[in-house]
């Protein structure tokens, strides 16, 4: 009997426990801080427990890890560090989808005292970007070949025919993340220089692009020069992590930026209704003061949501906040509505003799109206994967851990692709493209 505790009980979590929960030796329990919550789930698969538990009762979740063999903790990413203290005193592992944070770095020669895996950053992005990466990457080091650039992009965004609203987005979860995001400045290296993108110029930043037929934009993430360490190319020249959104996405939320509805600072807020809001952080009288302050795009879009309308708002401590509450009611996948993940990866290789190639490899995956979403496959199939590689004993390395390495990556990329989950390569030779115009967006 293989006994596994599943942290939170989110849209994410139901495709991992219904993996899990193919396996007639698995005994599964779905803990959350809503009982009723963990019941929900819980009941739609045979012989899965539901318990409440707070993850920040240290003494509890001992109690409760002491009588299992693993942990996939999908709870949010802040709680994880103070989950893994507690599987080092009952010495048992743990998987989780998120980043691996700075907290959890400082526990890593405990883990490893602990003689127990701790596995992060296996669900989407991070997850299969990394599978897909060091498969390409190891193969090209095994040929003596080099990694000249290295480029890579993610988003989940609403499936084509479902994207009907200005922005080219909608929101599975609280937007708050997402926009915060978007307050960080970008590193990223260019012919071996960091290239710094401020956050009030991340979106001036945004370039167009084309992935799997659709009219896209990317823009960088936070921080992408680690990479050379983590992906073990220290060759590369160029390296660039970035998101995916719809062509335009951009110029909207720049448009916001400009007029404060990101501003997270607390404010005392005397309006009432959202145009009068509007002009009072900007100190204006009127909506037409300021309209001139954005393009025309961005105000018929933030039109369009009711940011200039005389729609009441929920009174909150900050702008981004107010501004959430708003995309939290336009922005909502509608019964039936699917979502849809697209990444890609993008290598310009040189070969031992000089000569240059680029390699692309392709995730496109689609959600299932009224099944399971794009999103919710893509990081909870990888979790549950690897959480079975480690009960099973096949994947036998200790201490804190990321998948990039090929005893991880390869089983799991051959599971997902029983999964209908695969990402699709393609070769060019310079005869058929030059690798500047492969990489246009680092131009």
């Amino acid at each position: 009997m293989k006994r596994i505790l599943v942290l939170g009980a989110g849209f994410v979590a139901e495709p991992l426990v219904e993996y899990l929960s193919r396996r007639n030796e698995n005994q599964i329990t779905v803990a959350s801080h809503l009982l009723q919550e963990a019941q929900s789930l819980a009941s739609k698969f045979d012989g899965v427990e539901a318990i409440e538990i707070n993850v920040t009762d240290h003494d509890a979740l001992v109690s409760k890890l002491n009588s299992c063999d693993l942990v996939v903790s999908l709870v949010p990413a802040p709680f994880h560090a103070g989950i893994a203290k507690a599987c080092i005193d009952s010495k048992v592992s743990m998987v989780t989808a998120s980043y691996e944070s700075e907290e959890m770095r400082e526990l890593s020669e405990q883990i490893a005292e602990a003689g127990i895996t701790v596995l992060n950053e296996i669900g989407l992005d991070p997850g299969i970007d990394h599978l897909s990466a060091m498969q390409i990457i190891d193969d090209a080091h095994e040929k003596s070949e080099e990694v000249v650039s290295f480029v890579s992009w993610c988003g989940g965004l609403p499936a084509p025919e479902f994207n009907n609203n200005p922005l080219g987005y909608k929101f599975s979860w609280a937007p708050k993340g997402v926009l915060m995001a978007l307050l960080n400045e970008a590193q990223y290296l260019h012919q071996n220089k960091a290239i710094v993108v401020g956050s009030d110029s991340l979106m001036d930043w945004a370039q167009p692009l084309s992935i799997a037929d659709l009219n896209l934009e990317g823009y960088p993430n936070r921080e992408s020069i680690s990479y050379k360490n983590v992906y073990g190319i220290e060759e590369a020249q160029s390296i660039l992590r970035g998101t995916l959104r719809y062509h335009g996405f951009s110029e909207i939320i720049k448009g916001a930026y400009q007029l404060g509805l990101l501003a997270t600072e607390e404010v005392s807020i005397n309006s009432k209704d959202w145009q009068t809001f509007v002009c009072e952080i900007n100190e204006a009288s009127e909506i037409k003061d300021i309209s001139g302050n954005i393009s025309s795009d961005a105000f018929e879009a933030l039109s369009w949501l009711g940011c200039f309308s005389d729609k009441l708002i929920t009174a909150k401590s900050s702008a981004i906040d107010i501004f959430c509450d708003l995309l939290i009611e336009k922005l909502q996948y509608l019964e039936n509505e699917t979502d849809m993940v697209v990444l890609q990866h993008k290598f310009v290789l040189r070969k031992p003799d000089g000569k240059e190639y680029c390699i692309s490899s392709t995730l496109k995956a689609i959600g299932e109206a009224g099944g399971y979403s794009a999103m919710s496959k893509t990081v909870g199939y990888p979790a549950a994967i690897a959480a079975q590689l480690i009960l099973d004993g096949n994947y036998k390395q200790k201490g804190l851990r990321l998948p990039v390495t090929k005893d991880i990556y390869e089983p799991i990329l051959k599971a997902l692709t029983e999964e209908s989950i695969v990402c699709e390569e393609k070769i060019f030779d310079s005869s058929e493209i030059n690798p500047s115009e492969f990489l246009s967006e680092l131009n």
